[in-house]
């Protein structure tokens, strides 16, 4: 193991926080990104980040360039689920916003980080966040289902793309995780406990995933010794699709 030079969008969140320790612990140089700083955080540096604002996008990869000489790792966690449950009273403002979000700044991020990746030779590894919800049929938050299966096709392509110069590219897949978002969306179901309860209950582990146990499987797939890895999407949820969906 060496030390790593890693970019994490969406620092903040509640598993972007969990990554940002797991990385700092692993002994990586962690650069966080995000709207708002979180505090208390260890990392080397922050930089605010709009991933709708291609520039910021650009600014922030030749910022850590020009900081640390390299990034090794980017890891994109950024993203929102989206203020409108019910298709089919979402609006096309509201897809299109959260798609540009979920969709079109992974795009970004992804493109200008494996451009510098190129540039300098560095046989370095790019983690985006898809989800569960893009395998399957659902009824409620389509353009964040959407969005997700647009990250899928992402990493698949630059997989295939930047697999001759040594980078790898994969997506981290969760199912419901004790986060933020998830208190969002079963506040938005008129009955919050009983919504995870519900929830939970679908799952073969009976439970939501921590934050921490995404993290593992972040730092899983971003060391440095599993470059060969490549492609793969992986679901962190508890056997989510055993009997559901495809």
């Amino acid at each position: 193991m060496t030390e790593q030079v890693v970019l994490v969008t969406g620092s903040s969140g509640g598993i972007g926080a969990a990554i940002v320790d797991a990385l700092v612990n692993r002994g990586d140089v962690v650069v966080g990104a995000d709207r708002t700083p979180r505090n208390d955080q260890n990392l080397a540096s922050f930089l605010n980040l709009d991933v709708t604002d291609e520039k910021q996008s650009k600014d922030a990869v030749h910022t850590v360039i020009g900081r640390h000489g390299r990034i090794d790792a980017l890891i994109h966690t950024a993203g929102v689920l989206g203020e409108t449950a019910d298709p089919l009273t979402t609006t096309t403002e509201e897809f299109e916003r959260i798609m540009r979000i979920n969709a079109t700044g992974t795009f970004t991020i992804a493109r200008e980080t494996a451009n510098a990746m190129r540039s300098a030779g560095t046989a370095g590894t790019i983690l985006l966040f898809s989800s569960v919800a893009a395998k399957e049929a659902r009824i409620d938050y389509l353009p964040y289902n959407a969005s997700k299966i647009a990250v899928l096709h992402i990493m698949w392509s630059m997989a295939k793309i930047l697999g001759p110069s040594g980078i790898s590219v994969n997506a981290v897949s969760p199912g419901p995780v004790n986060t933020e978002m998830w208190t969002q969306l079963a506040a938005q179901s008129g009955s919050a406990q009983a919504a995870r309860n519900a929830r939970a209950r679908e799952l073969p582990m009976q439970r939501f995933a921590e934050p921490d146990e995404v993290a593992r499987t972040v730092a899983f797939l971003t060391a440095s010794e599993n470059r060969y890895l490549t492609g793969l999407s992986v679901d962190v949820a508890g056997g989510a699709h055993l009997g559901m969906g495809t």
